[in-house]
Parts: C-alpha cells; structure tokens; sequence
C-alpha cells in the first residue's frame, strides 16, 4: 500500500508543466552569494530551511538546511537547467524547478532581464506580478529584509528572509 502511495505521489511531479521562465538567454558568469531562512506553504505541508546561494563562474549553488543543520538538498543552475545533487526522500515531490525559478525571480540581481521576450514584469513600489507567456504566474512582495512569495501556477507559498553574512567576517579576539 505504501509504495503503491509513493509511486503514485511520484508521478505527482512528472505532470506538473514545466517552469517556463527558468532558461537564460544570458547567463552570466560572476561571483555571487546570498544567505535566507525560507517559509513554504505547499498543498497541506509548511516546512522551514535555511538556503545557501553561491555562485562562482556560471554554475549557481543552492543547499538547504534544516534549521538544525541537516542536509535536505543540493543543487546546481547553470542558466539553462536545474541539476539536483542531492535531495532527502522528503524533498522528492518538491518541484525544484519552480521553486529554483522563483527564489531567482525574487533574489537574484535582475533574473527577470536574462529572460527571453515572453517575460514580463510589472513593478509597484513594493510588488512584482511576473508573467510568463502573457500568463500572471507569480506574486513577489518586497518588504525590508523579508519577501513574500506567491505561485500561481503549482500552488505554494513562501516568505523569503534575509540572513546576515555578518558571522563570516567577525574577527574574535584573543583575550590571552
């Protein structure tokens, strides 16, 4: 019964359409690097993890933690395509694509002008309705340190915060 359960929930994510808007026409190569503590809300799940960004040349890094410090997934983006390294059988069902192309849309030094000609985003003073082939697919709200989230099209939700990297750079001083 149970793997009957999970072949059937597997096949959950094969038919999600695929996320439009995730390719770069221009992908480029730079240094970058950015620390969040990330909320989702999917179907009847919440979860929290901590996210780490770093991107050195054209591959861009993301690995998630639980607040505890547990590996939940790894993976890659190399502007054209997600390349998971690594994910714990919980994360299994988790549509990375989306989820990858979104944290982008939110986070990620003008994602949204590497995009080909079927994006197009409309800018308020704190928001940011992307729409993908003239369909309205996600909802970004910027507010201090925290943005809120909205997906449309899988649908889930997330509130993205801010961590410091202030820790790496603290010098501790010997009192000896």
């Amino acid at each position: 019964m149970l793997l009957a359960t999970v072949l059937l929930c597997g096949g959950c994510q094969s038919m999600l359409p695929k996320a439009q808007g995730l390719a770069t026409a221009t992908w480029a190569a730079q240094n970058y690097q950015r620390q969040d503590q990330l909320e989702v809300q999917w179907k009847d799940q919440s979860f929290s993890f901590l996210l780490y960004q770093q991107q050195k040349g054209s591959k861009l890094e993301m690995l998630a933690l639980t607040l505890t410090g547990q590996q939940l997934f790894k993976l890659s983006f190399d502007g054209h395509k997600v390349h998971i390294e690594q994910r714990i059988e919980q994360m299994k069902l988790l549509p990375f694509e989306f989820v990858v192309r979104d944290i982008l849309y939110a986070t990620y030094p003008n994602f949204a002008q590497l995009q080909q000609q079927n994006v197009r985003i409309e800018k308020s003073a704190q928001a940011q309705l992307v729409f993908i082939n003239q369909q309205h697919v996600l909802n970004i709200k910027h507010e201090n340190d925290v943005i809120e989230l909205d997906n449309l099209q899988v649908p889930y939700q997330m509130v993205i915060s801010a961590i410091s990297d202030s820790l790496e750079n603290t010098d501790v001083e010997s009192t000896e």
